[in-house]
């Protein structure tokens, strides 16, 4: 602050106002204003000082404009009479040097005395230099108290965020309990709904809004109830939180709450928000239903092939697939949809037929193999969480020994990186042992029952019912000529031309891996059947 001195006489203060501050709404209720008013008018009664306005401010003194503050000293500066201005202490005055320039123009116009009561000070025009220092390092003692009550609250953030634990409002399907954040059982499964219709690309962020509309489904931080608005879907779609991980300071790291969904579900809808996947639509959305819409490419130019009817003058109507040529014309020709289901047939879904002395044993093979890996993964799991909550008390350990000078401070950090990064190590292998919960289990069931009968449900299924069940098998379809080029998505490619479920069931980790990740598309293609049907 300028040190600036114009002596001379100093005319006395003949009314006063007092200020007394907290810094938030949740300090009003206590005890802090009401002591500092009584000790302010206490102090004015013995000065002989008449109390002219009374100021109550609830805000903080180093964030924002202190609209308060300010109005105060408006009022002394336009007030005809000098007016001292009265605070319990220092600090609660101001905890920053901005506002000395303002405070110091009215002391040097001699149109108010600053009174520090804690303190026994008073600043006038002609103060002492020592008397001005007693207020700069009040002013730097308040500044150096919130630095090191910013430093402490960032030192337990940063704790809590590298246990797993989320510090603000939880995101719409969870809530905030006693400072724990648990699954809202009202909500939740709304949101998961979400996920799972626009996964399926059926969906729009508008039909979701729709759907939330339809359902209320709306924060449960909201006053107003107002069901969840457009921007609030599309932020809910991209949040990781879902799948656990949150977003702290721009990085993502894993939480320690139940998530709502698995991370390949949340992959496929980034995929579609990112435009990096066509949309299948029903004909609600985009008129006429085909059997290969949405799962074809060029194999000449990779344009997508897209579906046409011909009528023929008999009135018999006919469908073919032709390419888009949208990356310029090419050689691929108009082909029968017939001729292509014709090769399925023959090529897949002729081939993949169980019978029951197949069928049962593979289930119960899946079964047992699936219930060994829980229980192997439980073990794991146990032994690993036992592990970090090792390193946690450890890690209390050596800050203890820090803070009691046992270890210098380059000990201290050496350490605690070392905890860090076996955090990080172990935390990466538990996700290599995830539960097999009993709806993969159910769901293994239902992959291969739809393996035994695949034939006859694309005899008897309408068109977008076909192509549900295509996408669940099919993957990388190129058309190439008059032939379809495809791979079988796993584990269809194992059961066509199965005779013994002994010869195949010698499988290892992986195998596992990968029915878990089938089950979950088997459970899209649940919905999505479900949801074509309801349209029809």
């Amino acid at each position: 602050m300028a040190k600036k001195y114009r002596y001379g006489p100093v005319a006395p203060c003949k009314q006063a106002v007092i200020f007394a501050r907290v810094s938030t709404k949740e300090q009003e209720p206590g005890a802090s204003l009401k002591a500092q008013k009584e000790a302010m008018e206490d102090y004015c009664n013995k000065k002989g000082l008449p109390i002219v306005k009374k100021y109550k401010a609830i805000e903080s003194s180093t964030n924002g404009k202190r609209v308060q503050f300010n109005e105060m000293l408006d009022f002394v500066r336009k007030q005809k009479q000098k007016t001292a201005i009265v605070v319990h202490c220092i600090d609660r005055f101001q905890r920053r040097f901005n506002e000395c320039v303002e405070v110091e123009s009215l002391l040097l116009d001699d149109k108010t005395d600053l009174h520090f009561c804690k303190e026994g000070l008073i600043l006038t025009k002609n103060s002492s230099s020592s008397d001005i220092m007693r207020w700069d390092m009040g002013i730097l003692s308040g500044k150096m108290y919130v630095a090191n009550l910013r430093d402490n609250v960032n030192r337990g953030m940063n704790y809590n965020w590298s246990i797993g634990k989320y510090q603000t409002k939880a995101p719409v399907g969870y809530l905030n309990v006693n400072k724990d954040i648990i699954v809202d059982p009202d909500r939740a499964p709304f949101v998961k709904k979400m996920f799972e219709m626009y996964a399926t690309g059926l969906h729009s962020i508008k039909s979701l809004h729709n759907f939330a509309t339809e359902m209320n489904l709306c924060s449960s931080h909201s006053k107003t109830n107002k069901p969840l608005g457009r921007e609030t879907i599309y932020a809910m779609l991209k949040n990781p939180f879902y799948y656990g991980e949150m977003v702290i300071r721009g990085e993502k790291m894993p939480h320690a709450y139940e998530p709502l969904i698995a991370k390949s579900l949340y992959d496929k809808v980034q995929e579609l928000l990112s435009g990096g996947k066509i949309h299948t639509r029903t004909q609600e959305y985009a008129g006429i239903p085909f059997v290969f819409r949405g799962l074809v490419k060029c194999a000449e130019c990779g344009c997508t092939i897209s579906s046409e009817t011909h009528k023929k003058k008999s009135g018999r109507t006919y469908t073919y697939l032709r390419c888009g040529h949208t990356k310029g014309i090419c050689n691929q020709e108009l082909v029968s949809e017939d001729l292509l289901l014709q090769q399925l047939d023959g090529e897949v879904f002729s081939k993949i037929r169980l019978s029951r002395n197949i069928l049962e044993p593979l289930k119960k093979c899946v079964q047992k193999r699936l219930i060994e890996e829980s229980d192997a993964n439980m073990v794991m799991k146990r032994k690993i969480t036992t592990e970090l909550n090792n390193l946690e008390a450890r890690e209390r350990r050596i800050k203890d020994s820090f803070f009691d000078g046992d270890i210098t401070r380059e000990e201290w950090q050496e350490e605690k990186a070392n905890i860090v990064a076996k955090r990080e190590e172990l935390q990466k292998t538990a996700e290599k042992y995830a539960d097999i919960s009993k709806d993969i289990q159910i769901t293994v069931n239902e992959v291969l029952d739809i393996a035994a009968t695949v034939s006859d449900i694309m005899k008897e299924a309408n068109p977008t019912q076909q192509n549900k069940l295509l996408s669940l098998m099919l993957a990388e379809c190129y058309l190439d000529g008059q032939k379809l080029i495809y791979k079988l998505q796993k584990p269809f490619d194992k059961l066509v031309n199965l005779k013994n479920a002994n010869t195949w069931f010698d499988f290892d980790k992986s195998d596992i891996k990968e029915y878990e990740t089938m089950a979950e598309k088997v459970q899209m293609y649940k919905i999505e059947r479900e949801q074509s049907v309801h349209c029809m």
